[in-house]
């Protein structure tokens, strides 16, 4: 039987990066998260238009969050992910 790998655990350095630089970290998200969704187009797993759907689902559902509590930071991230979702139709069709 196979061992697992352990997963190695963030060092101190990395958690200390993490809660100093938001605007990097989510820099980071929003791109690992743009490739993610170009391959999953490439590898025919999901249209150009389903990667539509859900990204007008993830505003929606940002925006919503943002009403309920008041959010700015959420309203602005729907607004981010209206502007790829815009983005991804230009280049897509």
């Amino acid at each position: 039987m196979a061992k697992k790998k352990a997963r190695a655990r963030a060092s101190g350095d990395l958690l200390k990066l993490l809660a100093t630089r938001p605007r990097a970290v989510a820099l980071a998200a929003l791109h690992v998260s743009e490739s993610v969704l170009l391959e999953l187009e490439a590898s025919e797993l999901l249209s150009a238009a389903e990667i539509r759907g859900l990204l007008k689902d993830a505003s929606t559902t940002l925006r919503n969050a943002a009403d309920q509590v008041d959010n700015r930071s959420c309203l602005i991230a729907s607004e981010i992910v209206d502007s790829m979702r815009e983005s991804f139709k230009r280049n897509k069709t």
